[in-house]
């Protein structure tokens, strides 16, 4: 039975981005930090602050008050990708969103930002998303920045008491740019915890979020349920992890409940008690453990589960002050679970607050199968992301926009910081986002069609830049695998002698990668006559050159 109300969806939002931007102001910083940001020596209310912004060579800007982080930004981004049938588009949110965020992204994690830029490559999709350089490597991105961003699903789902009707959805946006265990397990954790708190209108004890770890146990079977999930990322991931993908779902929640037994013994204490104990009983301000998406995870809920709930902003300001911790992303998580069961109103000012109220609304139509539209993105067969973040924003006539994603106007007076060659500027959308971006002193000028921007409003008939399909097709579902037959234990592939799909990427590993074999395997696939026999060659080898470097890079 489905409870929610508009109003626990849309308080859920709210408390979420009131925890980003309070947390935001404190986020890496000592008191004095805090001082220089802000002119007070604590977080108590959303104020105008000043920030730096580009890194080490960067800027002082000014941010208005309740300025939001990657957080709310890639939540906005989430929302904006599932369609009005509640499916999410991942294809769109990984090609789309994520490459144009790297232009407008603020206090992004360095493996949010290294996935988006690697996704920019026409030959990476969602499931394929294997960036390894210097800087950081998707097996190992195991931070929260994909658990801070998927509570739309769970606002979303139709039935939160089904947790299989939002963890798909969940795991697919986790591992757009996240591969470690405890970046998609920590992020499918805060989805129950968030879920637990919708159903029961209250968050989660650690008994229960005990119980819900527990639950998580169906991961794996998810996974091997899922045709896309499991051919195209599953078979590449264990490769390049070297682990089966059962073995690392059962060490990360043993870890979780690890930690959640360490957490006991503060359960009878007052949230101001027990939270700092908290953050020291699970090492969370030191550099190896800040940010982990589990802990991330576990200290939103715990926090959460010894709030007043009609008391949001009391808990929210509590952690956003826990200086040295994570502040902004535990702060916005926290918010999100105690936001969906209270009745309190955010006094505090919000940047963007009446665009945040209005995608909470569209989500609670979405889950009422309302009449809603689905935001436009591009047609992504004659449609690519900008190579450099910068020209993710463009002129075309006389106007600014924000490739893929909406026209931009001018915010006011707002400052310009000039870089070299480009200017920091305050831009909002067509549909009302603030955004803080990146734009040369001279924009790229685009006028082709293959790079024309879509609207909120679906294009007209015959208009190139048309709606997708509101999910894409499950290209190795059962029904699309009707004709590919397993043939016993034969490793052999003819033209009449076909094994399913997976079992064709498993034989070619096998084969120790023969270049006949893999031929082979290709010309079958098109031997059966399907409609869609070039995707799924293109998916098949994409997913073998994965696995194939992952075997070279482990010098097999």
């Amino acid at each position: 039975m489905n409870t929610q109300s508009v109003d626990n969806i849309r308080l859920s939002a709210e408390w979420a981005a009131f925890g980003d931007a309070l947390g935001f102001m404190t986020e890496l910083a000592d008191v004095s930090r805090v001082q220089y940001r802000t002119g007070a020596e604590s977080a108590e209310v959303t104020l105008p602050w000043r920030r730096k912004v580009g890194g080490y060579q960067g800027v002082s800007v000014e941010l208005p008050a309740g300025a939001y982080s990657d957080d709310t930004q890639l939540r906005l981004a989430t929302i904006r990708s599932i369609r009005a049938d509640g499916t999410f588009d991942v294809s769109s949110f990984a090609k789309v969103e994520l490459p144009a965020w790297l232009n407008y992204a603020l206090g992004a994690g360095v493996s949010s930002k290294e996935a988006a830029n690697n996704l920019t490559k026409p030959s990476v999709n969602w499931y394929s998303n294997f960036f390894s350089n210097k800087r950081s490597k998707y097996i190992n991105a195991g931070g929260n920045g994909a658990a801070m961003r998927i509570q739309p699903h769970v606002w979303g789902c139709k039935n939160p008491y089904n947790a299989k009707e939002y963890l798909l959805d969940v795991f697919r946006n986790a591992i757009c740019t996240h591969g470690h265990p405890r970046g998609f397990v920590g992020a499918c954790f805060h989805a129950v915890s968030l879920a637990f708190s919708l159903q029961n209108g209250r968050p989660a004890s650690l008994h229960e979020l005990h119980v819900a770890c527990e639950g998580l146990r169906i991961l794996p079977q998810l996974i091997l349920e899922d045709g896309d999930i499991r051919l195209l990322w599953l078979g590449p991931w264990e490769a390049e992890a070297n682990v089966k993908f059962s073995e690392s779902v059962d060490e990360v929640l043993a870890e979780i409940q690890s930690a959640i037994s360490k957490l006991t013994p503060l359960d009878g204490m007052s949230l101001t008690q027990a939270y700092p104990k908290a953050l020291d009983v699970l090492d969370a301000k030191s550099d190896n453990v800040r940010g982990s998406g589990v802990v991330t995870s576990l200290l939103a809920a715990f926090a959460a589960s010894l709030s007043d709930i009609q008391d949001p902003k009391a808990m929210i300001v509590l952690i956003a002050n826990a200086l040295g911790s994570d502040t902004d992303s535990i702060a916005t998580m926290a918010g999100a679970i105690v936001g969906s069961c209270t009745s309190t109103e955010c006094r505090d000012r919000i940047q963007d607050v009446d665009y945040i109220r209005s995608t909470a609304v569209n989500l609670f139509e979405i889950n009422h199968r309302e009449a809603v539209d689905s935001f436009a993105y591009p047609d992504l067969r004659s449609w690519k992301p900008s190579k450099a973040a910068i020209d993710s924003v463009y002129l075309r006539g006389d106007q600014l926009y924000l490739n893929g994603i909406a026209c931009l106007h001018p915010v006011g007076n707002a400052e310009k910081k000039k870089i070299g060659d480009e200017v920091l500027q305050w831009l909002r959308t067509d549909f009302g986002q603030t955004l803080l971006a990146r734009v040369r002193v001279a924009p790229k000028i685009v006028s082709s069609p293959s790079e024309r921007i879509s609207s909120r409003i679906t294009p007209k008939d015959g208009d190139a830049y048309a709606q997708p399909p509101l999910r894409m097709n499950d290209l190795f579902s059962p029904a699309n695998d009707r004709r590919v037959k397993e043939v016993g234990s034969s490793r052999h592939l003819g033209a009449r002698n076909v094994q399913a799909l997976d079992e064709i990427l498993r034989s070619v590993i096998d084969s120790n990668f023969s270049s006949e074999f893999i031929g082979r395997a290709l010309l079958d696939l098109a031997d059966q006559n399907d409609s869609d026999f070039v995707e799924k060659g293109i998916a098949l080898t994409a997913t073998i050159l994965t696995a194939y470097k992952s075997r070279q890079r482990r010098g097999r």
